[in-house]
């Protein structure tokens, strides 16, 4: 009787053992699967928000003296962040337009808002980057402390495209109203 006991249950850890290794390799799979998807979207999150710094700061800079909002991390606070980040974006866009219009109109005169854009989104985040970098790490070589700044620069400046017909949906108004007040 104890050898068919012992048989009996090898054979029943046996089957278990099959369904656990499945069960396994299936819960990889969609493990794996969801790094696939995930990752690249926290990434394009990141980026998005790496290249929206410069009107982050600014609604920082305008939100906290303002007592009303509440305290530092109430959700009226950060709505109003996100709102005059946004508002940010929006005026950036509708420059853009602005500049797109007037070069198709011909003339030098989209040099002023494309080198206002410009600047607002490609030079000061990336002298502000090279400070961060001197600053926050003193041993860091000059070299270092400018390359990377340019790269982000070249990245933000890659990611407007300042000098195509393009907006993002969500701006896509305010580009489409810049657009049309220049285009007259």
């Amino acid at each position: 009787m104890a050898d068919y006991e012992e048989g009996y249950l090898a054979a029943q850890n046996a089957h278990g053992n099959r369904h656990s290794a499945k069960a396994t390799g299936v819960l990889v799979g969609l493990s794996a699967l969801a790094v696939v998807r995930l990752v690249p979207l926290a990434l394009r999150l990141l980026m998005e928000t790496i290249v929206s710094v410069p009107f982050i700061l600014l609604a920082l800079a305008v939100t906290y003296p303002l007592d009303f909002l509440g305290s530092r991390y109430s959700e009226v606070r950060m709505l109003s962040i996100a709102a005059i980040t946004y508002a940010g974006l929006a005026l950036l866009y509708w420059l853009k337009g602005v500049a797109i219009a007037l070069r198709r109109r011909g003339g030098r005169l989209w040099l002023l808002p494309f080198a206002v854009c410009l600047t607002v989104v490609c030079l000061v985040p990336a002298v502000l980057l090279h400070l961060l970098i001197l600053y926050a790490v003193p041993t860091t070589s000059v070299l270092v402390a400018w390359l990377v700044p340019v790269g982000f620069a070249l990245l933000t400046y890659n990611r407007y495209r300042f000098t195509q017909d393009y907006a993002p949906t969500f701006t896509l108004w305010a580009y489409r109203l810049g657009y049309r007040s220049a285009i007259k």
